[in-house]
């Protein structure tokens, strides 16, 4: 199944047969067989006329729209999941205070590891004791995590162990001109920093439709606090993929040279800015900075570049932990939201991240 970006401004997706045609005024510039499709993501200004609106609620294909400049908006969604049974239990187990720490913990324990294994990868290329140092600091908080007697404290430790985190992560980038000192999100002033929010959106958008189609509520989570329009449980359910599938793309972008500096641009326009003013890289609270200065962004050159690279990752197949199956890593996302709906239903006794080494 395929995941399809389009980004061609003033373009227009029409229905012919069992095929979306994307085209623009007489030109056509792509074709899209409907029994391939699992997901559609439109950037901007991309109209869809009601035949295909019609066959995409029909089909069950989750269909994202976002901003041009990659800021979720919304998503057309067939009719919701039927598995109440499910929403129910979601909603007694979060209730259940032991519950959520213990669910949040695993989850704080499995990012915590996932962002010490890539430092890890890392440093064996580097001598760098400030990495060695960041690497056991990692490892401390994370025994610590463990031992967490509420959610706050826990979150503490979270923004702890991601500030020593990006603090290695700066040391890994390689490429000509390209520096990073700390996450910024709102907005983004430097590419690193555009590119892991890029990154974290579309991971997002993955959990995001994943979660709904097991037929869990999005917002109701353990870790992040509920809050209006918080889609919490997603942002739960990604934390454990942040280093390992966007922190990664990310610098290998840049020091494999996919991606330079002429692949952005600064945002002078009023709607450029406002672009950057939501976000859904709600993680490492404790950590958010606001940025000063013009926010940086993708060219649609650079924007299709880095697609590639985040398909070419997501479609890539490891050893799913929990089965020892060969997967990719979303069908690896998919498994671990059901195994998150096994442990709210108590057919598994605790929730296990994914980890890697």
């Amino acid at each position: 199944m395929t995941v399809a970006y389009v980004m061609e401004q003033g373009a227009a997706i029409r229905l012919e047969g069992e095929r979306l045609v994307v085209q623009k005024k007489k030109n056509t510039y792509h074709t899209l067989h409907i029994y391939r499709l699992s997901q559609l993501v439109l950037y901007g200004n991309i109209s869809l006329t009601p035949p295909v609106i019609a066959k995409l609620l029909r089909e069950g294909i989750d269909t994202v729209f976002m901003s041009r400049g990659g800021r979720y908006q919304g998503r057309l969604q067939p009719l919701f999941s039927k598995n109440i049974s499910l929403r129910c239990e979601q909603f007694a187990r979060m209730n259940d205070i032991e519950f959520c720490l213990n669910v949040a913990k695993s989850i704080v324990v499995g990012k915590l590891s996932n962002m010490r294994s890539l430092l890890m990868r890392i440093k064996r290329n580097r001598d760098d004791p400030a990495l060695a140092k960041g690497i056991e600091k990692i490892k401390s908080i994370s025994k610590r995590a463990r031992e967490a007697e509420d959610l706050e404290s826990l979150r503490g430790f979270e923004g702890a162990g991601s500030s020593a985190y990006f603090s290695g992560l700066a040391r890994g980038f390689i490429g000509e001109g390209v520096s990073f000192e700390k996450r910024i999100r709102r907005p983004p002033t430097d590419p690193v920093n555009a590119l892991l929010s890029l990154g974290y959106t579309l991971l997002f958008n993955t959990v995001m439709s994943a979660a709904s189609m097991v037929g869990f509520d999005p917002y109701l989570g353990t870790l992040h606090s509920v809050e209006y329009g918080r889609p919490s449980l997603a942002l739960d359910l990604m934390e454990e993929w942040r280093p390992i599938i966007v922190d990664t793309v990310v610098m290998s972008a840049f020091n494999l040279k996919v991606l330079d500096l002429s692949d952005f641009e600064k945002h002078t326009t009023e709607e450029g800015v406002k672009d950057f003013e939501e976000s859904n890289d709600e993680s490492d609270e404790d950590l958010e900075r606001q940025g000063e200065g013009l926010p940086v962004r993708l060219t649609d050159n650079g924007f299709r570049k880095f697609v590639v690279q985040f398909e070419r990752k997501m479609n890539q197949k490891i050893k799913y932990g929990l089965t020892g199956q060969q997967l990719s890593y979303r069908d690896c996302i998919r498994e671990q939201v059901r195994h998150f709906a096994r442990v709210v239903r108590g057919e598994d006794q605790n929730y296990r991240p994914m980890a890697v080494r």
